[in-house]
């Protein structure tokens, strides 16, 4: 695997790519099994997705992540496979007291930075992309993004569909399926029907999609011309939690298309995060609802989490076994997570969620995150 120190040397590397996968490395490969056999199974579901004329980019914390993943260079000899590492700087000027404001346990061992992980690595994507003076697109997948059976080529095609201001769209693909089964791995089926309605209780959601009435471009999957990537570096606002939605955001503003795909059908595409149990399920709400926080709305955190089923979900509750059996306990988990969160906010006015290596502070109707890490 070729390793790296700038944006510009790894884009001179990709003349001709058509698909480049960014595929952002925030820790080595998993040592535990079952979480292992889940990011392998993921992350080959992707390589395997690419051809020679593509080209795949890990942008890694640590020089120990790269060479944890050296192994799948000989298992995809055909695919161009480059390395750079990458973290959030240090925060500029003095950092603030919010770990003793909000009255952490050790609060001397916390050290602000400038971004989140993600907003590093995307930032490090959309440079590359920028350079890249060709035709194709730049992919930056979750973890739990699994391709099957075609997707870059429907999503391509989708792409060219909805084509405006001289460049195809920007597009993501949207699943139902936010968990599935792994072979080998031992996923609880209830945990994955648990998470699965916890997230989709938005009944009208997929026809928000099609109709372009809420976010286009997700974090779980993107596909982004390469003619968009520079503009949107500049317009980033790299202070905000929501790298998707403010991405989103710009490429609209911009002029240029962006674009959902609903997919129905697992075989083509679907999610596989490493949730075993229901305290997984309960970390992906309570990170779904500090998502929320800033939102201005009448209801602090408002999000389609919580809101109360609506004529359609009550119906859907008689009419679908599955959803009438798990949704309880989902609206009991989220009202749990949602008055924890509101303790916070009425001790502090701000709440905080660890994820990876970081700790998020997000306060009410204020878009812009504090990142923190332990010294």
């Amino acid at each position: 695997m070729q390793q790296f120190a700038t944006p510009s040397e790894i884009a001179s590397q990709l003349a001709g790519r058509h698909f480049v996968d960014a595929e952002f490395m925030y820790r080595p490969r998993p040592t535990n099994l079952r979480e292992r056999i889940v990011f392998d199974t993921t992350l080959r579901s992707r390589l395997g997705a690419l051809g020679q004329r593509d080209a795949v980019i890990f942008i890694c914390d640590s020089q120990a992540t790269i060479d944890s993943l050296l192994s799948f260079e000989a298992e995809y000899p055909h695919l161009l496979m480059l390395a750079i590492i990458t973290n959030p700087l240090p925060f500029k000027g003095k950092s603030g007291s919010t770990p003793f404001d909000l009255k952490w346990e050790a609060p001397e061992i916390w050290k602000q930075v400038q971004t989140t992980d993600r907003w590093a690595r995307i930032d490090v994507a959309l440079e590359i992309g920028s350079l890249v003076n060709q035709d194709g697109y730049l992919l930056m997948p979750a973890h739990d993004a699994v391709w099957e059976n075609g997707l870059l080529k429907k999503l391509e095609d989708f792409s060219h569909l909805y084509a405006k201001n001289r460049l195809p769209a920007a597009v993501s693909p949207y699943t139902y399926y936010q968990h599935s089964a792994v072979a080998g791995a031992d996923i609880p089926e209830d945990i994955i029907h648990l998470m699965n309605t916890a997230l989709s209780r938005d009944t009208w959601f997929r026809w928000k999609i099609q109709r372009d009435q809420v976010q286009a471009f997700w974090g779980k999957m993107s596909m982004t011309p390469f003619g968009m990537c520079g503009a949107i570096r500049v317009h980033a606002e790299q202070t905000l939690w929501e790298d998707d939605l403010d991405i989103d955001r710009i490429i609209r503003e911009l002029g240029y298309g962006a674009r959902c795909m609903w997919v129905d059908n697992p075989v083509i595409y679907r999610q596989a995060p490493p949730i075993f149990d229901r305290e997984g399920v309960r970390k992906v709400i309570e990170r779904t609802l500090h998502y929320s926080l800033h939102i201005p709305d009448e209801r602090v955190g408002g999000s389609s989490l919580n809101v109360p089923l609506d004529w359609l979900g009550r119906l859907r509750e008689i009419i679908r076994p599955r959803f009438r059996h798990y949704n309880p306990e989902a609206e009991k988990m989220i009202a749990e997570c949602a008055v924890e969160i509101g303790k916070r906010l009425e001790s502090f006015g701000a709440s905080w969620v660890d994820w990876g290596a970081y700790r998020y502070v997000v306060r009410v109707r204020d878009p812009v995150v504090e990142v923190w890490k332990r010294k």
